[in-house]
């Protein structure tokens, strides 16, 4: 049974990379937590500072918002499904990773997520790359 209550997710986060004409805009680029799908994370994000995707076992959908080095995300809201009890934990792991996220470096094929110490949280593997 699917329960549609929203959760309100807030993370911002800066956005480093380096590239020789400037940082790498991650408008209409996806990523995903490892090189299979098995875990069910995906984050996409859209033009027009539409953000979507999966945490492991329920829908995500929200905003962001990149200027330069500086990227913001959410409020994201969420379905609220039961799933299998390894799905629910990578789950609550993106959720606090999310909120967590301070800054993170970014590159063609990585997008690593890190807290605002400079930690790293998570890596993000590009998921529609040619």
């Amino acid at each position: 049974m699917k329960h549609l209550h929203p959760i309100l997710l807030a993370s911002a986060f800066t956005v480093t990379a380096a590239m020789a004409d400037g940082v790498m805009a991650l408008q209409g680029s996806e990523w995903g937590l490892g090189a299979d799908d098995q875990n069910g994370v995906v984050v996409k994000f859209e033009p027009e500072g539409k953000v979507w995707g999966m945490l492991g076992c329920n829908r995500f959908t929200g905003t962001y918002k990149q200027d330069g080095l500086s990227l913001s995300l959410g409020p994201l809201a969420t379905t609220r499904m039961a799933c299998d009890e390894a799905k629910m934990k990578t789950e609550q792991m993106m959720s606090e990773v999310l909120i967590s996220t301070q800054q993170a470096d970014i590159t063609h094929l990585k997008l690593v997520l890190q807290d605002a110490g400079g930690k790293e949280l998570v890596t993000l593997q590009r998921r529609d790359f040619d």
